[in-house]
This record gives C-alpha cells, structure tokens and sequence, in this order.
C-alpha cells in the first residue's frame, strides 16, 4: 500500500507539471463497454415532455447533419453491465454522438486516469470523487456551472444544490456535475444466513455485532466481509464513526481547529482497531478489495452474513437485480436487505454522512462540448439518472427523478426507506477535502488495523496536519 501511495503522489507532481500538455471487469483491467442494447429501465409516466422535445430536436439535428461526434468516457461507474443500456440508449436519442466507455475497477481507475491527465492522454469525460480527487482535477475540468448555463438552461433549478456544492472548488470552479448522492456505511445483510445462524436482528449496536460475530463463526461463516485494503472505504468509515463519537469533530480537526489527537479521534480508531481484533471483518481483510474481492468472493458466495459498503448498493436487495444474477445468495433465493453500520459507541449514538457518489467532468481540452453537455444532461437529468435511480445505484440529484422501479424483495421497501432517511439527514460529508490528511489517516488506519497503538498513529496525522 505504500508503494501505491508513493506512486500516486509523484503522479500528482508529475500532473502539476503538465497542466498545459494535458489534452465488471476484474480488478486492474478495463473493459469497453458492450455495445448490445438491453432492457431500458422503467420510464416515468410523467416524464417532462419539455425532455422529450429536446431528445426529438437533437435526433433530428443529428439525422439532417449526418455527421457524428466520438466521446471518449473514463470511470468506474457505470458498470459494465449497466453501460449496455445506459449509452445505447443515449446513442439512439442522439443518433449524432458516440460514445466510447472504458471502464475500470475503482482503485485501479485513479491511477491510470493520473498517468493519462499528465500526458495530455485524458478522456473526453470522466469520472471524479469530491473532496481530494476533484480538488487534485479541477485545474484539467472545464467549469461544469459555465458550460451548464450556457448548454442546460434552468440546470440549477433542478439539480441538488447541496450536492453541486460538494463540487464546487474553494476558488468557486465547479469540477463536474454530480450524478448520484450515497451514504456511507452501511452494511448488506442475507437474512437467511442471520436465521440460519440465530441472529435475531441486524445489529444497531457493536455488543450485537460481537454477538453475531460468533453465532456465524460457530456456523462456519464470516460476520462482516470488509475491503479493508482500500483506502476510501477506510477513511469514509472513520468519517462517520467519529462522527458518533463527537459529532462534527473531524470537520473541525480538518480545518485546524482542534487536534487529532484529541479522545474522540482515539475512541474511533479503537473502535476501527477492534473490528479486527475481536474478529468482526474476516481473517486477512487488510490484504482485500472492497470489489470484486469482499463482494463476490465472501457475501454473494454466500460466505459472509454481512457486507461493509454504501448506499450506492441498494441493488440486490431485490432478487431481480441482475447484479446478482448467477450468484450464489440468488440460487439459494436468499433474501437480503441493507441497514447502517452499527454504532460503535457505548450510547448507541449512529450517525450517517453522505456525499456526492460521483461526479462527471468535462475535460477542458474537449473539442465538442455541446455533444459532451448532451450526455451529462442525460446522466444526471434524463433516461440515465432515471436508470441508475431504479437500479437503487443511489440517491438522485435531479429533483425530477424519482424511483419508479418495481418492489419485488421482502425487505427492499424497508431499506430503501431507511437508506433514505438516514441519507436525508446525514450530519455531514462522507469525504474530507484535504488530501494530505485523509492520506495521514489511511496509514493510520492500515497500521492500527495491524495492531499499532491508536494515539501514537494519530500522533502522526497531527504531525501532517502541523507541517501545512
């Protein structure tokens, strides 16, 4: 993991240098997307028909031209699976745009999309984090708010003004246009291994987390499967569980305003130190990706109880989602749901934090950004806000968008509900603005989790933050 940072931080130099040259796949690959059109996701009855007429005037511009554009598009969502649907559709309202989608694995993503932004190689659009990736970005994006209100008229009228914050720089330069709002943490759970093993209820509470821990460890199963060898999912969690410990802190202890050493911080990376320790997360967690690894190998295998992820990953709370298709918990029909991470505190203090999940960005060196504001208006205000929305891939930012997808799991009304809820009234931001320091509190982590002393590696990430 060291190794990794080091490389990523002298690709960041490398960037900084370079600003005028810049121009379900396995882990560590990319895949194009497939070009087979599949099943469209349900459409609003109520669809605004203003939307409607500018799909037709695009169309009919497209066919009276006969020329078409290629978009070149990086991220790590949608998924390969999703893209099928998501950009046929789009190629087919707009006949005049093509759309060329590399997808990779998260992790993996970051680096090469650095490799390629510093030699001036980058996509058309990709897809960004808010906090330090979009802050890291910003000087190679085209600022989204200009292009929206020249090419989306009345955009910010109906797109999230608290998720547009979250992607706006402190210079004012906004990154991208957000996609989709996520929670974090929360936990999937397959309600027929928790009866199989005699867990009576998903845990709200670490003394009925220890307390499953061993009922699924007596039956041969792991309690929460946890990509603890990435760094995000780490520092999302150590976000909010801080947050029950003293709410706010962090927010504060990011602006300088109180120091990391401080009891909360050490009460938190006790409580992140005792996931291993008492055997929460599964043997090795350190040395396993969030995805594919603690997904596919631990909780669709059926090998796991519970899954450590965010809201974003509502889907297989219904037996339908074809994410799920071909796995283990869907041949055994087992019914699964999603509720908040458990608090980690003595007085059961559970606090959400949410974020924009995903940003799309324009490269400032595109050369058709009409064409490129005709897809973003699609993803985060037409047919494909409208896809991923009834996928349950996350919260929508348009206020015109809403779940109309069907209800086919026993307990998927219920945690769509709950993920909403806690969503809606998160205390703060599931991501820290400042890089260095999140980077001081990833190490932390990773070393606590090995079993280093909590206030000796907070120690360390004051030291970061004092030498700023």
């Amino acid at each position: 993991m060291r190794k990794r940072r080091i490389m990523a931080m002298t690709l960041a130099a490398v960037m900084a240098a370079s600003l005028t040259a810049c121009g379900g796949s396995d882990k560590g690959t990319t895949t194009p997307a497939p070009g087979q059109n599949q099943e469209s996701a349900a459409k609003d009855s109520g669809a605004d028909s203003a939307k409607d007429s500018a799909e037709g005037k695009n169309a009919d511009s497209a066919e009276g031209s006969g020329e078409q554009v290629t978009l070149t598009y990086w991220s790590w969502l949608p998924t390969v699976e999703q893209s099928g649907t998501m950009i046929a559709d789009f190629e087919k309202a707009n006949p005049d745009i093509k759309i060329e989608y590399i997808r990779t694995e998260q992790d993996d993503y970051f680096e090469k999309l650095q490799v390629a932004m510093a030699s001036g190689t980058g996509p058309d659009l990709f897809g960004l984090t808010t906090g330090p990736m979009a802050k890291q970005y910003a000087p190679f994006t085209e600022d989204m708010k200009g292009l929206a209100d020249q090419y989306l008229p009345g955009w910010d009228g109906v797109i999230s003004g608290t998720a547009v914050n979250q992607c706006v720089t402190e210079d004012g330069h906004m990154v991208g246009m957000p996609l989709l709002v996520a929670g974090m943490t929360d936990l999937l759970y397959n309600k027929t291994l928790m009866d199989e093993c005699g867990i009576e209820k998903v845990p709200t509470t670490y003394a009925e987390l220890k307390d499953a821990a061993e009922k699924a460890k007596a039956k041969g199963y792991v309690c929460v499967a946890a990509g603890a060898a990435d760094d995000w999912i780490n520092s999302d969690w150590f976000v909010q569980i801080s947050n029950e410990f003293e709410k706010g802190a962090v927010y504060e202890a990011e602006q300088g305003k109180r120091p990391w050493t401080d009891q909360c911080f050490v009460d938190t990376m006790k409580a992140w130190q005792n996931l291993f320790s008492d055997g929460i997360f599964e043997d090795g967690a350190l040395g396993v990706a969030t995805y594919p690894d603690a997904r596919d190998q631990y909780f669709f295998a059926r090998k796991a109880v519970f899954f450590m992820t965010g809201s974003w990953h509502l889907g297989p709370v219904s037996p339908s989602a074809p994410e799920i298709q071909g796995t283990e918990i869907s041949n055994q029909k087992d019914i699964i749901g999603m509720s908040v991470f458990p608090s980690m505190t003595e007085d059961g203090t559970i606090c959400g934090t949410s974020g924009v999940d995903i940003v799309l960005a324009v490269n400032k060196d595109c050369k058709e950004k009409e064409a490129a504001m005709r897809f973003v208006e699609y993803m985060s205000n037409g047919e494909g806000q409208q896809y991923w929305v009834n996928r349950l891939q996350g919260a929508p930012v348009s206020s015109e968008i809403q779940y109309t997808g069907t209800v086919d799991g026993e307990l998927q009304q219920q945690s769509i509900d709950e993920v909403n809820d806690y969503v809606s009234n998160a205390v703060g931001n599931r991501k820290l603005v400042n890089s260095e320091i999140e980077t001081a509190i990833q190490v932390a982590m990773q070393n606590v989790a090995a079993g280093a002393d909590p206030a000796q590696e907070l120690k360390g990430v004051q030291s970061v933050a004092d030498s700023q």
